[in-house]
């Protein structure tokens, strides 16, 4: 869709779990991209993977999903 050039993807996640009744509360994400794209693109690629997205959807309507993206150092 966006002709995105990447080397690689990482993504790191936090979930908090509730105990009684047992679920997921939330979940936090990092993806780390190694890209030499430019920081509009890269926010971009975040933007169309919280709208687009299959999984990142269907997790943020069951649970609050929060994450950012960053570019690898």
């Amino acid at each position: 869709m966006l002709k995105f050039d990447l080397r690689g993807v990482d993504v790191k996640l936090h979930g908090v779990r509730q105990d009684s009744p047992p679920k997921m509360n939330s979940i936090d994400y990092e993806i780390i991209v190694d890209t030499d794209e430019n920081d509009h693109r890269l926010e971009l690629l975040h933007a169309n993977v919280r709208k687009y997205g299959t999984i990142s959807n269907t997790v943020a309507e069951a649970v609050k999903l929060e994450g950012i993206i960053r570019r690898k150092a």
